[in-house]
């Protein structure tokens, strides 16, 4: 599996959303590729440790069983809901947003799978190490292909 913590992969990443443009249109969804960039940042702050998380009564419910099935598949699916926390609807500025996004992107190579908050999920619960970065790659790959790239 993929990983942001393999240096390759995380060029391929970043090789990615190169491609992008403030006007690449989304093959589905609403989000444009700067709210889609601001979207990955705040999954992989909270994965980081780097924002507060907000657990949601649903994810109390659900969330291991969500978990699992999405630990399963190869790619996420097109039509999976997003919790409040990670959703963005206002205007974002797209080179302030990539910027970010690479940033982050490099930071976990940096840091290294360490920098792994060890807290549970705000949805999903509670994660090992190799499941933060397996969730985490499908979830930028998924939006990555969600804009084509």
């Amino acid at each position: 599996m993929n990983s942001i913590f393999n240096p390759d992969d995380s060029a391929a990443l970043i090789d990615r959303i190169n491609k992008l443009t403030a006007t690449t249109p989304a093959l589905w969804g609403k989000m444009t590729p700067a709210q889609m960039m601001a979207h990955c940042q705040v999954t992989l702050n909270i994965a980081f440790g780097n924002s507060k998380r907000v657990i949601h009564w649903i994810g109390l419910v659900f969330g291991r069983i969500a978990k699992r099935r999405l630990l399963k598949v190869d790619q996420l699916d097109r039509h999976i809901p997003t919790f409040k926390q990670a959703e963005i609807t206002d205007d974002r500025n797209f080179n302030e947003e990539k910027e970010k996004f690479i940033a982050l992107i490099k930071s976990a190579l940096v840091k290294g799978p360490d920098c792994l908050v060890k807290y549970p999920h705000p949805f999903f619960g509670t994660f090992k190490t190799h499941e933060w970065s397996q969730l985490n790659w499908k979830h930028l790959d998924h939006h990555l292909r969600q804009f084509g790239v």
